[in-house]
């Protein structure tokens, strides 16, 4: 039986709500109107006229808003729709099955996929910001607590997995995974730089600055690595400018003209890759090779196999029906992560100035195995925002806690708490 035959024969709706009201956050709630079997039924915003305007837009006016926790007990679901500007809201609301976090601020969605954990609701988290920095965590708190936490389909690792799992299934071996990098990488962009495209796009600059100066690319990357233990090559990933027809061969070891230095990587390309993903796999069988070859799928011994498309918000819906029909995440990190998303200087830093923020002008992500980073005390890029200098560092430099002060907030203690699950 596929999702929508099961959707279909459920006895009600999947209630969702939604956390983050914003360009994806409106998609969502959209796209969970033609699904079947489910819909958005409450939205948090710190505006609340954006989410207001979630339920507008598809032209559903009958909605209350909550100013407190005790007003959750009294929705009127299926009938009204719930609006509010606080997000600790959601997770007490009893009659939500599902919580979907979309604001990309790590603070919130480590507050947001806690207290829904604790609350008994399954959690997509679309924030994989804060996956990077305690997914791990968040999916040994959902397992003992009976529920479900997921980084959520629609979003490249999502994509990825999908493949890798395809190709594993087959008996293929992975040698290298990746994504298109949609715009030209430049690590000094500021939301400043890039106002003029953000506004021709309709996103927040904020947002487009973390694609462009590559943090974004390194966060998903890193959520890959981690759920599919998964490595890197090299610090900040090689990243070559190559068309589809060149990956197999650049995705390949040294011996074998490409690359690597190892197998079992995550990488990404700039070329006609963007906005698709791809994983680069090898096959020891000679009836299986000939097959590959007979279908025109390469000359080996490494293949290329592609998917052009990710379909961001649209997607949602299928990792909450995963989660909530099947009870499992449709990806998530199970053990320990094997990378680190760190914290670079975008420009010099100096004693006693604060970091801004993700997407700002003070830093941007890089991506390091665990190892390294733990060797070298290295700041998660996670925990930056609001982070206190205490010695200058240099433009293009890694941070390390030697040198950084992270502000004291929930995403850092559930970060130590995670740590601690190692030692």
């Amino acid at each position: 039986m596929i999702l929508y035959d099961e959707l279909q024969a459920i006895d009600r709706h999947i209630r969702v709500g939604l956390v983050g009201a914003g360009f994806m956050g409106r998609g969502i709630v959209e796209i969970f109107e033609s699904t079947p079997g489910m819909e958005v039924v409450a939205v948090a915003d710190i505006d609340i006229e954006r989410a207001a305007a979630c339920f507008e837009e598809i032209g559903f006016t009958k909605y209350d808003e909550i100013t407190r926790s005790k007003g959750a007990k009294k929705t009127g679901f299926p009938e009204k729709r719930v609006i509010t500007s606080d997000s600790s809201i959601l997770p007490e609301i009893e009659e939500l099955d599902f919580i979907i976090e979309a604001t990309g601020v790590p603070e919130v969605g480590a507050q947001v996929a806690y207290r829904s954990i604790r609350q008994g609701k399954h959690v997509g988290m679309l924030n994989v910001e804060t996956d990077v920095t305690i997914g791990h965590y968040l999916y040994t708190l959902a397992k003992n607590h009976g529920v479900v936490y997921t980084v959520c389909t629609g979003d490249e690792p999502v994509a990825i997995r999908e493949l890798i799992d395809f190709s594993k299934t087959l008996g293929f071996s992975v040698v290298a995974c990746g994504k298109g990098k949609n715009n030209p990488l430049d690590v000094s962009a500021t939301p400043e730089s890039l106002a003029k495209p953000a506004g021709e796009k309709g996103l927040n600059p904020r947002i487009l600055t973390e694609f462009v100066d590559g943090s974004k690319t390194m966060v998903e990357m890193c959520c890959v690595a981690n759920a599919e233990c998964l490595t890197i090559d090299t610090r900040n990933m090689h990243g070559p400018h190559a068309n589809l027809n060149e990956l197999a061969r650049i995705f390949s070891v040294k011996q074998q003209g490409g690359i690597l230095s190892t197998e079992g990587v995550v990488d990404y390309a700039i070329g006609d890759v963007a906005p698709g993903v791809f994983v680069v796999v090898r096959h020891e069988g000679r009836l299986v090779n000939r097959t590959m070859r007979y279908l025109k799928i390469g000359e080996g011994p490494n293949y290329l196999l592609y998917r052009p498309f990710h379909l961001t918000d649209i997607e949602v819906p299928i990792s909450v029906a995963v989660g909530f029909l099947h009870k499992k995440p449709c990806l998530a990190t199970a053990s320990p992560p094997t990378t680190e998303v760190i914290t670079i200087a975008k420009r010099d830093l100096h004693r006693g100035e604060f970091i801004d923020h993700i997407g700002g002008t003070t830093v941007y992500g890089g991506i390091e195995t665990v190892e390294r980073a733990l060797e070298q005390n290295l700041v998660p890029f996670g925990l930056c925002e609001g982070a206190r200098m205490k010695e200058d560092v240099k433009k293009g430099t890694p941070v390390s806690f030697s040198q950084m002060e992270p502000k004291k907030s929930f995403l850092y203690e559930l970060r130590r708490l995670q740590d601690r699950l190692y030692d």
